[in-house]
């Protein structure tokens, strides 16, 4: 790696020499649509734009209070592109965790999600003299302090803005960002948790690192949708290492909506946790009886689970009793997650062994994230 290196690199790289790929789905007006790593780079340096207008410099760090979804990862990239530092906030944090994460990083933007987290930031703002700008990703509701004027979206405001900013600009503020230069601070979860400060050189290295670990997974031509939330540092990472490799990536933003994105999406890969991958199965099961089916189930599930517990040669038995559940069971479970899915990378607590073998006998290969960069 080069002094000279950044993580925003890997963005105009990819435009100018795969431009037409497409980088990213997202969530649009309940429908998804494709975004090409050209456009991906032409809104990050439109946000970068509006980011150098309103006065943001090198060094200063923004937060962001957000659930998964696609401008997360498109303001994680602004923010580097000019030099600035992202401070992920899980977005059910009280007004009193964000308080201490604010006032402890010394950020002096934060992105709001909602109208709920723009009122939590208002809470504790005035305790908050740096706090300069609140930009909120969701525009076209009313501004709850004054109670008649419409909040843009964080996207049209910085867009807007950064038209009087010629890209040459913009182009400086990112080549003059250096490997060992700050990118994000962290805080675990607790109360006053201590913060860890990553520069782009080491999420960098550890970004090759995770593609190094899932060659086969991370490729141009597989497609990923991220469940659960960003502030999560492997998940970020396994974000990062799709932006790398032009992995189609898609961010779940409702819960409520899982099963429909994940229809319509069909990710080869997801990043899950284990109380998600959990509740699928339990589903699946209560479906199972609810239709008369617990002993084909239970068949099923016990022929999945001792498949997948044999990493070598499976006896004929087990062989043939797993063809007959993988022509008549398999496909319907498979058939939740989209039906193109063959690995689920989790994060935070593993999910139990019985149940990673369970899905490893149905199709789904179930690893572990992790990251060396924080304790």
């Amino acid at each position: 790696m080069t002094e000279t290196e950044s993580l925003t690199d890997m963005v105009w790289a990819n435009a100018e020499r795969f431009g037409a790929t497409i980088g990213f789905r997202r969530r649009d007006a309940g429908s998804w649509a494709d975004v090409t790593t050209r456009e991906f780079a032409t809104q990050v340096l439109e946000l970068a734009k509006g980011m150098i207008a309103a006065g943001l410099r090198a060094g200063d760090r923004v937060a962001l209070f957000s659930a998964t979804r696609y401008e997360w990862t498109l303001f994680d990239f602004a923010c580097w592109s000019v030099g600035a530092q992202t401070v992920p906030i899980e977005p059910t944090a009280t007004a009193a965790e964000v308080e201490w994460i604010l006032s402890d990083a010394g950020a002096c933007a934060v992105v709001v999600e909602t109208a709920a987290h723009r009122e939590t930031v208002r809470r504790v703002v005035d305790r908050l003299p740096e706090i300069v700008w609140v930009w909120q990703l969701d525009g076209g509701v009313l501004d709850a302090a004054s109670g008649d004027e419409e909040v843009p979206s964080a996207v049209d405001e910085l867009t807007a803005l950064g038209t009087q900013i010629f890209d040459d600009r913009a182009h400086e503020r990112r080549l003059a960002v250096r490997s060992d230069d700050i990118a994000t601070v962290v805080y675990p979860a607790g109360d006053h948790p201590k913060r860890t400060e990553l520069t782009h050189g080491e999420l960098l290295a550890e970004v090759r690192a995770t593609i190094a670990t899932h060659p086969a997974l991370l490729r141009s031509g597989n497609s990923l949708l991220v469940l659960p939330q960003l502030a999560d540092l492997p998940t970020r990472l396994i974000t990062l290492a799709c932006v790398y490799t032009r992995t189609t990536l898609g961010h779940a933003h409702d819960s409520d909506d899982l099963f429909t994105d994940l229809g319509v999406f069909r990710p080869r890969v997801i990043v899950t946790d284990a109380e998600l991958l959990g509740r699928f199965h339990d589903a699946a099961r209560a479906k199972a009886y609810a239709d008369g089916n617990m002993f084909v189930f239970d068949t099923a599930e016990s022929v999945a689970v001792s498949y997948g517990a044999h990493g070598g040669s499976v006896p004929l038995a087990l062989r043939l009793g797993h063809a007959v559940a993988g022509r008549v069971v398999y496909p319907k479970l498979r058939a939740a997650f989209g039906g193109r899915c063959v690995a689920a990378l989790t994060s935070g607590v593993p999910l139990d062994g019985q149940r990673v073998n369970f899905y490893r006998g149905i199709g789904i290969d179930v690893r572990e994230l992790g990251t060396t960069l924080v304790e």
